[in-house]
Formats: C-alpha cells, structure tokens, sequence
C-alpha cells in the first residue's frame, strides 16, 4: 500500500459550495476505487494525505494534477504502509481556521516547510505534523459520541 502527502494551491477562489463539491466527488471517487485519506484546505491551500493501492492512489493524483483548480501540485511524500491510518474516511475534511491554535501552528510548519521546498533531510515533521493534526481531528470529532456512550 501507498501512502501520499501532497499540497497544491487553489489556482482560484473556490466558494464554500466548490469545496464541498469536491470533497463531496472526491468521497465517491475514493470509495469506488478504496482510497482512503484526509483533506485539509485553508487560505487557498490544499494538504491531502492519500492512502491505498499504490497504482490507485498515483491514478487519483495524476487527476488531481491535470484539474485545473489546483496549481503547483508537489508531492511531499511517497511511502510504503502496511496499514491505513483513515481507515474510516473516504476522504475526512477539516477547513482550518486561522484563528485557531493548533490551526495556526500546522499552518506556520507547513508553510515554512514549503517555502525550503520540503528537504528531504526533514526527517519526517510535516507528515508527523499532519498526522498529528488529524489524530486531534478525530479525536474531537470522536469527543461527543464518547460522552453519549458514557
């Protein structure tokens, strides 16, 4: 199995209804072809972490590189995974907030991390980063149905 990191910028403004348009195509997609993964979107940034058959996940990229909506596509990173750390989600999504901390912070690593063109000597932080973020994400999201249960 694959595992892909990589960010791209919005070749446009995209609305609030385009974002959910193409999460709502790229859920579909996904779960027809089994690709799993999460998207993170803020100020015109696209991070996506995609997960699965390693042909399948370079087809859903290679698409992804030819729309026109996303401009500077670049792979952060490509690894062999054993298990799927999305196993849940076709595609999660999370819109990030500026305003928020935690927000803020993946944002000034990520941002920092692209403008040195992501190193290869980084050992790893932006994807820990990300991964990180969204095992917080999950965890909030996880929150209620806990306290239901309890």
């Amino acid at each position: 199995m694959l595992r892909m990191l990589y960010v791209s910028g919005a070749s446009r403004q995209l609305s609030d209804d385009a974002i959910q348009e193409i999460l709502a195509v790229s859920r579909r997609n996904n779960l027809r072809d089994g690709v799993t993964g999460m998207l993170l979107w803020a100020d015109g940034v696209f991070i996506q972490i995609l997960e699965g058959e390693a042909k399948t996940v370079r087809g859903v990229f290679g698409r992804i590189q030819a729309d026109d909506r996303h401009r500077n596509v670049m792979v952060v990173l490509e690894q062999a995974a054993d298990t799927r750390l999305f196993t849940q989600w076709s595609m999660g999504f999370r819109q990030l907030d500026a305003g928020m901390a935690a927000d803020r912070k993946l944002f000034e690593i990520s941002r920092a991390a692209l403008t040195d063109r992501i190193k290869g000597d980084d050992g790893g932080l932006f994807l820990e980063t990300v991964l990180a973020f969204s095992r917080d994400f999950v965890a909030d999201l996880e929150q209620p149905a806990r306290a239901a249960r309890a």
